[in-house]
C-alpha cells in the first residue's frame, strides 16, 4: 500500500510539473500547435487512478478525435493554488466539491457553459436537484456556471473486527463517535485536516448546519478529542481498512472502497444528519478553447460516467443511464446505492452559508482541534477516565466538560476586544481570511494559543 501510495504521489508531481509547464510558458492552454492538436489542461482534486482512466479512455474516443484532442494535462493542486492556475489559462475545473466551485463562482473563475449538448443534459439524463441538493449552479441570469458529474454522500466507515476487538458500539449517528465511548488511548476514530481535505471540510458544515453553529461546534470538538488526525482523507481510509482505527469520516466512495477491500469494513450515511452533494466539471474563465473543454464536460457527462463503474473508483454517477450500458449491468451494487442515495432523508443544508464560513470554519478548526490536539485529546480522556473511575464527581465532570466545550476566547486585533467566534463573527472575516495574510496568521495564533491554554487548565483541573 505504501508503495503504491508513492507511485501515486510521483505520478501527481509528474502530471503537475508538466501542466504547470504547459500552462506557464509561451505556450497557451488549450491551444493547437502546428497540427500537433489541441492539449487540455484540467484542474482537479480526483486521484490518479481517476485521471490516467479518464485520459485514456476520452483520447479513444469519437469526440476527442473529432475536436482534435490529442492530450490531457492533470494538475492536483490544492485549493489555495486554483485561482493562479486559473489565470494561467487552465481549462477545466473537475472535481473537489460544491463549496469549492461556489467560491470560484463567486470570484468569477467560471465560464457559463453555453454548449447546447450540454446543457441539454440537464432535466433530460441529469436532474437539477437531487435528495434536495442542486446538481448545478445558476448564475442570477440562469446561465450555467457548472455540473454535478458524479454524486457523493459524507459519513463515516467502520470497521467491525476493530470495533468488537475494543468492544466498542457501531456508531450510527455524529454524536455517538462524539461521546464518552469513544475517549480513549490509543483514538480509534480518524479525521482529516479540514485544510487539507474538502470532504472533510463539507463534513465539518454538515454537522455545524444539523446541530447549529453552538452545538455543531461541541460536536466537533469532541470528535476531535476522540480522534487521531490524518493530512488527508484517503489517509483515514486507509487506516479504517488496515484496521488502525475502528472508525473514520469519509466520503461514500471511499467507504465503497474500503467495503471491497475489506469485508469488515462498512460505510453508514448518519440518518438525517448527511446530505447528497453533486461534485463539479466546470468551464474555467480563461480556457483558450472552450468548445473542446465543453465537448470534454459533455464526455465526463455522458460516456466518461463509466469511469465511475470501475472497481478501483467506486463513485455513484450523476447519469443514471450509464447503468444500462453492459459496463454498468456488472455494478448492481452501486446501482443499489445510487438508488439508496435519491431516498437518503437529508438535512436542509444551505450552501451559501457554508460558504459565507468556510475559510473561518476551516482555519479555526485547524488552529483549535489540529494544531492543539495532543493537548484537546489528552485532557478529555483524562476528564472522561477520572470521572469513569470515580476520582471526580459528576458534578464535577460536567463542570470540565463544560469548560472544555466553550468557544475559545480571543482577542480581536482590529478591536481589541476578548470576543468568540460567533457564526456572524465568522462571516463578517471570511473574506479577510482568505485575502489578507497577516491577519489569519495572527487570528490563528490567537486561536491556537487560547486553545491550548483551556485544554491545559481542564487538565491541571483533573490532576490536581
Amino acid at each position: 500500500m505504501k508503495k503504491f501510495a508513492s507511485l501515486s504521489v510521483l505520478f501527481i508531481v509528474l502530471f503537475s510539473v508538466v501542466a504547470a509547464g504547459c500552462i506557464g510558458g509561451e505556450t497557451k492552454t488549450g491551444t493547437q500547435t502546428e497540427g500537433k492538436g489541441i492539449t487540455l489542461v484540467v484542474l482537479t482534486r480526483h486521484d490518479v487512478t481517476i485521471q490516467v482512466m479518464a485520459k485514456k479512455m476520452f483520447l479513444q474516443s469519437d469526440i476527442a478525435k473529432q475536436y482534435n484532442i490529442k492530450d490531457i494535462k492533470f494538475i492536483k493542486a490544492p485549493e489555495s493554488l486554483w485561482p493562479t492556475y486559473i489565470e494561467k489559462g487552465a481549462d477545466i475545473g473537475w472535481g473537489g466539491g460544491p463549496t469549492l466551485f461556489d467560491d470560484l463562482f463567486k470570484n468569477n473563475y467560471l465560464a457559463p457553459i453555453d454548449d447546447q449538448k450540454v446543457l441539454g443534459l440537464i432535466g433530460t439524463q441529469i436532474q437539477e436537484t437531487i435528495a434536495g441538493m442542486p446538481m448545478v449552479r445558476k448564475g442570477n441570469e440562469g446561465e450555467i456556471y457548472w455540473i454535478a458529474a458524479a454524486l457523493s454522500s459524507f459519513g463515516f466507515t467502520v470497521n467491525h473486527d476493530v470495533l468488537k476487538r475494543w468492544n466498542l458500539p457501531v456508531p450510527q449517528r455524529w454524536e455517538e463517535i462524539a461521546s464518552e465511548t469513544f475517549a480513549m488511548d490509543p483514538p480509534q476514530v480518524g479525521i482529516a485536516d479540514p485544510t487539507r481535505s474538502t470532504s472533510n471540510t463539507r463534513i465539518y458544515q454538515i454537522i455545524l448546519q444539523a446541530f447549529g453553529w453552538d452545538e455543531g461546534w461541541k460536536i466537533l470538538t469532541l470528535i476531535a478529542a476522540n480522534s487521531k488526525i490524518y493530512d488527508a482523507s484517503d489517509a483515514v481510509r486507509e487506516a479504517v481498512i488496515a484496521g488502525d482505527i475502528a472508525v473514520g469520516n469519509t466520503i461514500d466512495f471511499y467507504g465503497y472502497t474500503a467495503m471491497k477491500l475489506n469485508p469488515a469494513c462498512e460505510y453508514i450515511i448518519p440518518k438525517g444528519q448527511s446530505i447528497i452533494n453533486g461534485d463539479p466539471i466546470a468551464l474555467l474563465v480563461n480556457s483558450q478553447n472552450k468548445e473542446a473543454a465543453q465537448a470534454f464536460i459533455y464526455w465526463v457527462l455522458t460516456e466518461g460516467q463509466k469511469i465511475w463503474l470501475d472497481e478501483e473508483i467506486n463513485r455513484l454517477p450523476v447519469n443514471p443511464s450509464v447503468f444500462d450500458t453492459p459496463e454498468g449491468q456488472k455494478r448492481p451494487d452501486l446501482k443499489k446505492a445510487y438508488e439508496s442515495a435519491l431516498k437518503t432523508q437529508g438535512i436542509e443544508f444551505d450552501d451559501n452559508e457554508a460558504l459565507a464560513t468556510v475559510n473561518s470554519m476551516q482555519l479555526y478548526f485547524k488552529a483549535t482541534l489540529v494544531d492543539a490536539n495532543q493537548e484537546l485529546h489528552r485532557a478529555w480522556v483524562s476528564l472522561v477516565k477520572a470521572y469513569k473511575e470515580g476520582k471526580i464527581s459528576e458534578d464535577k465532570y460536567k463542570e470540565l466538560k463544560a469548560k472544555l466545550l466553550e468557544p475559545v476566547k480571543f482577542k480581536d486585533p482590529d478591536t481589541g476586544e476578548t470576543v468568540t467566534l460567533t457564526e456572524e463573527y465568522a462571516k463578517k472575516i471570511n473574506d479577510r481570511l482568505a485575502k489578507d495574510s497577516s491577519f489569519r496568521d495572527t487570528l490563528m495564533q490567537e486561536w491556537r494559543d487560547a486553545a491550548r491554554e483551556k485544554y491545559q487548565s481542564v487538565l491541571a483541573e483533573v490532576q490536581g
